[in-house]
């Protein structure tokens, strides 16, 4: 350990011999383990995770560099410095890869069950021996997993059940919490054959661990792409990529503030916050920069066609500012001043990815505009009236153009409880799709209060039962006290939850949960399951007037 000089490695300051023990004096780390910090805030955000990872990466690239492998890389073995900075640590597995210097050595071949078995690489449970370099790559890719879904991939109620869906690399690759970008990232690293699996160079080329990546955590490493201009890309054919070096080799010729506005630009139009700007945000930028009017598809194909695409269409930042070099047209026909000041949406990539479906739900032309023409043809039953009303609602002044664009719609969708019961909300909820969103909108208003069904508390009560196989759910008791919840997944009780029919008005029931014992983010889950299963009874009341009034706080 002594050999260990990174920033992102607990230092090793001192070895005290005692008469029974020696003991290592290591470097302080006060704000204790990366896990912990995970399971208070129950999962981090993609900005926050890669922050960590790229971190964590350095401080693997620097000992793998050195020919050292840390084989029980785990969250509790990540601890967090004074300015909450990643520090790797208990390095009591560690050993050299290679037993000489010589560049061709062959790595040495562990046979030792090292680890913790949540994050064991398939190899290690094999007695033909494995490389331990390997083996702290796939430990990465479960970190990298462990801290946007907050729960372990591979994770089973016993150590046979677990190491049985490590071996078969089971795990929920579709998490909702997971980007393509960032899923793609997790499965080069969770590669069951170690030669397929990533090295720390590979990550450190992927495009989403480049987003603000800080170049001094690589400072001897050369950043790649996986596919050179020689090398053929998945379909066979020869694209020309990119290295990140190049983009910032473009910069340095224009000047600090129009390299600054261009990097203003991208973030601004990349409203997902993924670091890649997808051919939707592109339209919505030029729809933008159009004053809200339509933008013809072939504007948009013509501005993509400026830029090199990474394989699923999208625009890096690199390549973003390599286009403004190289196609001076370009600023004269998209204004990067106006670019970069065009949306301001904070949202996190799993919320924009939700309302993106739930928009282009409503925009049927794909024009990246709702307008009332596209909201006719949806079929909703409302009337011309209903329709031209909503559009005044949302723009009282009269000053648009009678177009929803993606931007306007976040905005609606955060301010939901002001227009939920104008008829066109109420329209759209009949949806099965736009019910689960509004709803997931509006749910926190619902938490404190209960919500008000159609249907007197016996037919509610005869109905939960009834439902009990859809939602995986007990229900105890009857309609006039207090019916008790018991909710299981995979044959494992999960959640309790006490829930109390109250008769309002003749005819009209609320639902009031309390008493809750369970996680939180599994109540929230359940919940909105629960009002799924009633969307009926929810909307016939909601568009009666009887129960009208003012919520009850609980």
């Amino acid at each position: 350990m002594r050999k260990l000089r990174h920033k992102h490695v607990v230092r090793l300051l001192d070895v005290v011999e005692s008469t029974k023990a020696y003991n290592l004096v290591m470097e302080l780390a006060p704000n204790g383990e990366l896990f912990d910090k995970i399971v208070t805030l129950e999962r981090f955000d993609e900005k926050t995770a890669r922050h960590y990872f790229q971190q964590l990466i350095s401080a693997v690239h620097y000992c793998h560099s050195l020919n050292i492998a840390h084989r029980d890389l785990k969250a509790e073995n990540l601890l967090l410095g004074e300015r909450n900075e990643l520090k790797v640590c208990d390095w009591g597995l560690a050993r050299y890869t290679k037993e000489g210097r010589a560049l061709n050595e062959p790595p040495v071949l562990f046979h030792s069950l090292a680890g913790s078995i949540d994050y064991q690489a398939p190899e290690v449970f094999s007695r033909q021996g494995y490389e331990g370099a390997a083996c702290d790559m796939w430990s990465c890719g479960v970190i990298l997993f462990f801290m946007i879904c907050g729960y372990l991939p591979f994770a089973d109620v016993t150590d046979t059940e677990t190491k049985g869906r490590i071996l078969k690399c089971k795990y929920n690759a579709k998490n909702r919490f997971l980007s393509q970008e960032v899923s793609e990232l997790i499965a080069h690293l969770l590669q069951v054959d170690p030669k397929d699996r990533y090295d720390t160079l590979a990550v450190v080329a992927n495009p989403w661990f480049q987003v603000d990546l800080d170049p001094s955590l690589f400072p001897n490493a050369t950043p790649i792409t996986l596919s050179s201009p020689n090398s053929p890309v998945s379909d066979g054919t020869f694209k020309r990529i990119y290295t990140p070096s190049e983009g910032y080799e473009g910069r340095s010729s224009l000047s600090p503030e129009h390299t600054d506005r261009i990097h203003q630009a991208f973030v601004t139009c990349n409203v997902g916050g993924t670091g890649l700007l997808s051919k939707d945000e592109v339209r919505d930028a030029l729809i933008k920069l159009n004053d809200c009017r339509p933008v013809p598809n072939e504007e948009v194909e013509k501005f993509m066609s400026k830029f090199s695409l990474d394989k699923h269409g999208r625009i890096s930042e690199a390549e973003f500012t390599l286009g403004y070099i190289n196609h001076r047209d370009l600023g004269k026909r998209y204004d990067i001043d106006r670019m970069a000041k065009l949306f301001d949406c904070k949202l996190e990539n799993e919320f924009v990815e939700e309302f993106r479906r739930a928009f282009n739900e409503l925009d049927v032309k794909h024009m990246g505009l709702i307008t009332p023409e596209s909201l006719k043809e949806l079929n909703l039953e409302l009337t011309e009236e209903d329709i031209k009303d909503f559009f005044d609602v949302i723009d009282p002044d009269n000053k648009g153009t009678r177009a929803i664009t993606f931007e306007k719609f976040i905005d609606i969708c955060l301010r939901l409880d002001k227009f939920k019961e104008h008829p066109f909300i109420q329209a759209i909820r009949r949806s099965d799709k736009l019910f689960n969103f509004i709803d997931r909108n509006l749910f926190h208003q619902y938490l404190g209060t209960g919500f008000k069904v159609r249907g007197r508390p016996r037919y509610i009560c005869d109905l939960l039962k009834s439902k009990q196989k859809e939602l995986s759910t007990q229900f105890e008791g009857n309609a006039r006290g207090t019916i008790y919840v018991t909710y299981t997944k995979a044959n494992k009780v999960v959640l309790h939850v006490g829930v109390r029919l109250i008769a309002i008005v003749e005819g009209y029931t609320k639902v009031v949960p309390h008493r809750i014992a369970g996680k939180t983010t599994v109540f929230h889950e359940w919940f909105l399951k629960l009002r799924k299963e009633l969307m009926k009874e929810i909307l016939s009341c909601e568009q009666d007037i009887a129960v009208k009034g003012e919520p009850e706080l609980i």
